[in-house]
């Protein structure tokens, strides 16, 4: 199996994975990057095929796009993260006349920190989730190309535990008219391999209230889209790169700030009271300093 913690080291050699639920883990694991500390936002892609190594930009607290692109005649995998448009993008393609079977997989991610202030009782945050893509096959059950959007108690972004449904709220999505409906890969996350609704070719808006009693202050919003094409099936395409969007709508009254002040329907944070005082009488002394030099 492909070893994560050494992608550079198995450059060039092609290495098979039989297992989808192994491949997934390897995925949704690298593609968060290693766990490390006090990580309050970030975007992630990654990609292998069966011509290629394991591929991954992962980028902590900075809003940099993340973005992968491997491929040869054969086999296309891309994928791009954006906080700044709140926007995800995958593409997953093949026409292989080489071998018998195939294993590829495009994923791209995104998480911020997310603070509500104001009186929140009774009402509901607003997500709103633009689609639009297609996903086809020529070997039934051999491709899931999926969404999955979940808030987590602050600190997953550290340990990158996103798994075995230890989100406070979640909802998921199989994309894609040939896409595997039936397939255990959100299992992975929620322990529950049923998706809260399945979406055919095109365009698609989805609009999700999440009450805020079920939410802290303070969560961490994490965003996922992920592609894989398993088995005998030689030509495939799974195309989400006419993106995946995001932004979040604050009812009357609330205020959304985000860690990385950048994420669509967030501002930046303002900083404490205190921090102000701090800063100022930092200024204030570094001036007086310098008159006196």
């Amino acid at each position: 199996m492909f070893d994560s913690r050494n992608p550079a080291g198995d450059r060039g050699r092609r290495r098979r994975v039989n297992s989808p639920h192994a491949v997934l883990g390897l995925i949704f694991v690298c593609a968060a990057g290693t766990a490390s500390a006090d990580v309050q936002f970030f975007s992630a892609a990654s990609g292998y095929n069966d011509f290629f190594s394991f591929v991954n930009n992962y980028n902590p607290n900075v809003t940099t796009l993340a973005a992968t692109s491997i491929g040869n005649t054969q086999e296309t995998n891309n994928s791009s993260a954006s906080l700044s448009a709140g926007t995800l993008k995958i593409l997953n393609t093949g026409n292989v006349s080489t071998l018998t079977s195939v294993n590829t997989a495009s994923f791209a991610s995104m998480g911020d920190t997310i603070t509500s202030s104001g009186a929140t009782g009774g009402l509901k945050l607003g997500v709103n989730l633009a689609v639009d893509g297609s996903s086809i096959t020529n070997h039934l059950g051999d491709n899931q190309t999926f969404l999955y959007i979940a808030a987590y108690a602050p600190g997953v972004f550290d340990s990158n535990l996103y798994y075995g449904g230890t989100a406070l709220w979640y909802s998921d999505y199989v994309l894609g008219a040939d896409s595997n409906s039936t397939s255990g890969i959100l299992g992975f996350y929620t322990n529950n391999s049923t998706p809260t609704a399945v979406y055919g070719d095109g365009s698609e808006n989805i609009s999700l209230s999440i009450p805020f009693s079920a939410l802290p202050s303070t969560f961490d919003l994490y965003v996922a889209l992920g592609s894989y094409e398993i088995g005998p099936g030689l030509v495939w395409s799974a195309d989400y790169s006419h993106t995946v969007s995001l932004s979040l709508a604050a009812p009357a009254g609330v205020t959304l700030t985000s860690a990385s002040g950048v994420l669509p329907g967030t501002s930046s944070a303002v900083p404490e009271p205190g921090s102000v005082v701090l800063l100022g009488s930092a200024l204030g002394a570094l001036a007086l300093w310098s008159r006196r030099k």
